[in-house]
């Protein structure tokens, strides 16, 4: 083997390309020929020192030890590029073997030549491609016009996301140095760019309402979805940086609490199994009741369902929603498209002295818990009222913490009116007092408090605790749900209620699982390209989870894929007693968790292959 320098001029340019190949000679009947090995690029090394690095990369392919010291930097490339030529010559279809009941070879070897190398996960990459396929994502995308170099880069995008969810740049890195994806999909990802994941992102994004229509017909499909309870809430995630590129950055209440940072809201309907209906992204300040009307609109853009009528898009369909979203208006939009709701009652619908605290129906009832309810029908709604005994035992400590940590502060404000240096201006300390209210709202409200003044100054501040009652109610556990379903009795109403929970646990997943948050972005396609391809790789991890349930398999995802990563593709070098040197590339033998998910999964225990090659 030797290496040989290429030049190459473009027509009407000046500058020369170089690029160098790793070649080989070899005699034929008509004469000495040679054939390229491998394209090195361009590589940086001086020309004294090729011979060296050709002599290395085959002493790497057969095997041999060099009898002397070998320059670091040489033995790193030549390493590299003898793993890249053997790689090679195991993706040949010709040297593929069946993985079942192989014949048998037997070969005598040097136990001591044995090496391992090249070890990839193929675990959770198996599941989450064959997830896709199932989902029908491969199919559609075709059908999109997609090349088959797209589909798979869509693929890499979405499974990377469920698998390791992490920025472009580290899927790259992920894609080419750690995961057997790429031979899952018999492509080559070695030349892979930051701007592929870009691009390939950025059109996904472009189809987003195909796609989303499709997956909700095929989810329907293939778990017989009845689609009779519909959650819609909201949830958002927060930039690294200032995000000015994007106009839908804005500040607003963080879920994470994250309120020095631009934020972006995600919308998502699901539905009573957590499959996602619909998502849509909106700026980080909007108005949560806001939102309704426009997820609504999408919604009922949707095609009938079988059974339901042209006119009726909401006809035996019922909305749960938080609070949060649940204004008057909001409601009435409900009735009016002919849907039923049920919601968490912003403002309390009845008052408490109507209920009959005595005589409260246990619904549910176990070793740590008791929830009460009691049911109140009127004005066409049926109200109930319940109670948690672990709710209201939490809510007690948080009422204690609360009142605590704002006396303690109202009296620190106090203690400076009398402390050299000490805020003393009447003005000042009515802002104090202020934005104490407003960071203990929740028992602020209970509070009577007075600030003595004499001339400019304040002199003294005076707090009374003076609603005891009403404070011991909003921390009680205690809550009103509504709904327009006068037919459903406590328990039904409660459960249906509970639903809510799929909700969370969704933005749960999005955001510690698949990586929703935070977003480092810049331009407003990327961001929403970013978010849409966490709910795409949702829609994979919730059709696993379901199938695994069915199981009675019941285990988070990132627990899930950490133990599938101990399923890995490797390859084993070895050198015969006559000299040859054989590398076979193999899947390690599934464990009995593997094999527990795959056939869940109803997939096969050998995802791949068996390829040898001689060298």
């Amino acid at each position: 083997m030797f290496i040989k320098e290429i030049k190459k001029k473009n027509p009407g340019y000046d500058k020369v390309f170089i690029s160098h190949r790793l070649v080989e000679s070899y005699r034929t009947e008509k004469g000495p020929r040679q054939r390229t090995i491998l394209n090195l690029g361009r590589l940086d090394l001086p020309k004294e020192q090729w011979k060296l690095l050709a002599d290395r990369i085959e002493a790497e392919i057969t095997g041999q030890k060099s009898l002397y010291p070998v320059d670091p930097h040489i033995a790193e490339l030549a390493a590299h590029y003898a793993q890249l030529i053997i790689q090679k010559n195991l993706t040949r279809p010709t040297s593929e073997q069946p993985e079942k009941a192989p014949q048998p070879e037997y070969e005598t070897i040097d136990l001591n030549s044995l090496v391992h190398s090249r070890s990839r996960t193929l675990g959770a990459e198996y599941v989450g491609l064959k997830t896709f396929q199932k989902l029908g994502l491969d199919a559609l995308l075709k059908a999109l016009g997609f090349t088959q170099q797209q589909i798979d880069l869509a693929i890499l995008s979405v499974v990377g996301r469920l698998v390791h969810p992490a920025s472009e740049h580290k899927t790259r890195v992920w894609t080419q140095h750690l995961t057997a994806l790429d031979e899952l999909l018999g492509t080559d990802f070695r030349h892979l760019s930051n701007n592929a994941l870009y691009r390939i992102s950025d059109l996904l994004l472009a189809h987003k309402d195909r796609i989303e229509a499709h997956l909700s017909q095929r989810e329907r499909e293939l778990f017989g979805l009845e689609e009779k309870i519909i959650l819609y809430d909201l949830t958002n995630t927060y930039f690294e940086g200032t995000a000015k590129a994007n106009p839908k950055a804005k500040y607003g209440r963080s879920k994470e609490k994250r309120h020095d940072c631009p934020l972006l809201t995600l919308g998502l309907v699901i539905d009573e199994m957590g499959f996602a209906k619909k998502s849509r992204i909106f700026s980080g300040n909007v108005s949560e009741p806001g939102t309704l009307r426009q997820m609504i609109q999408e919604l009922r853009g949707e095609p009938p369902k079988p059974g339901q009528q042209d006119g009726h898009p909401g006809q035996a369909i019922t909305v749960v929603l938080d609070a949060g979203i649940a204004s008057e208006d909001n409601l009435a939009l409900l009735q009016e498209l002919g849907y039923d709701y049920l919601v968490v009652a912003r403002h309390q619908p009845v008052p408490f002295s109507e209920i009959n605290q005595d005589a409260l129906l246990t619904i549910k009832q176990t070793k740590t818990n008791k929830i009460e309810a009691q049911l109140i029908k009127r004005n066409g709604e049926a109200i109930l009222y319940y109670k948690s005994f672990l709710k209201a035992q939490k809510e007690q400590s948080m009422k204690h913490q609360f009142q605590k940590r704002f006396e303690e502060d109202l009296n620190q404000i106090a203690a400076a009116l009398s402390r050299k240096g000490g805020t003393k201006t009447y003005d000042k300390v009515l802002k104090r007092i202020g934005r104490l209210q407003q960071k203990y709202a929740p028992i602020a409200r209970y509070y009577e408090i007075e600030v003595k003044r004499q001339g400019a100054l304040a002199t003294a501040i005076e707090y009374k605790y003076v609603k005891p009652e009403k404070a011991e109610q909003r921390f009680s556990g205690a809550y009103f749900l509504r709904t327009s379903r006068t037919d459903l009795d406590e328990k039904d109403i409660w459960s249906l209620y509970m639903m809510l929970t799929q909700v969370e646990e969704a933005f749960r997943s999005l955001k510690s699982e698949l990586e929703l948050r935070p977003i480092y972005h810049r331009k407003e396609q990327r961001c929403d390209a970013h978010l849409f391809i966490a709910v795409l790789a949702y829609h994979l991890l919730n059709t696993i989870q379901t199938q695994l349930r069915r199981d009675d398999i019941h285990m988070q995802w990132r627990h899930i894929r950490e133990r599938l990563s101990s399923h890995v593709r490797i390859t084993t070098s070895m050198t015969t007693k006559d000299g040859r040197r054989i590398h076979i590339r193999k899947s390690t033998e599934p464990e009995p968790f593997h094999r527990m998910i795959y056939d869940a999964l109803g997939l096969s225990y050998y995802p791949l292959k068996t390829k040898r090659v001689e060298c």
